[in-house]
């Protein structure tokens, strides 16, 4: 009966010390990460890379809509008939919306229109 109590006590001790050293090993190492990354750094890598995407539409006439979407800025850049447009993103239903003072564009899947002083200059 001694000896049973003795081992159980022995393997307990064991069993806890192994415990407490993981923690320990785990919080030394938490603490080495934090130290090698600086809050700077992550912010720089975030705001240093615009998420762009460019796309090409042509219409039935032959016309064709390049529009290239800065999707970190929410801004929307269009040339149409050698005309270069800035737009500015707003708030869709769904689908896409960009306006400016003269220009909107609008479009949802493979359909596009876009509009100069609220007359259709080119839909697709």
């Amino acid at each position: 009966m001694k000896k049973s109590i003795l081992l159980l006590a022995a393997t307990t001790t064991l069993f806890l010390s192994s415990c407490n050293k993981d923690k320990k090993t785990t919080s030394t190492s938490a603490s080495a990460d934090s130290i090698s990354v600086t809050p700077t750094d992550s912010l720089s890598t975030v705001t240093s890379k615009d998420d762009i995407v460019k796309s090409t539409s042509k219409n039935s006439k032959g016309e064709v809509l390049d529009m290239t979407f800065n999707n970190t800025k929410d801004i929307a850049t269009v040339v149409f008939n050698g005309e270069t447009v800035e737009l500015k993103g707003q708030r869709p239903a769904s689908g896409i919306w960009y306006k400016n003072d003269h220009y909107e564009l609008r479009g949802k899947g493979e359909e596009v229109e876009l509009s100069k002083d609220g007359k259709v200059v080119f839909k697709k």
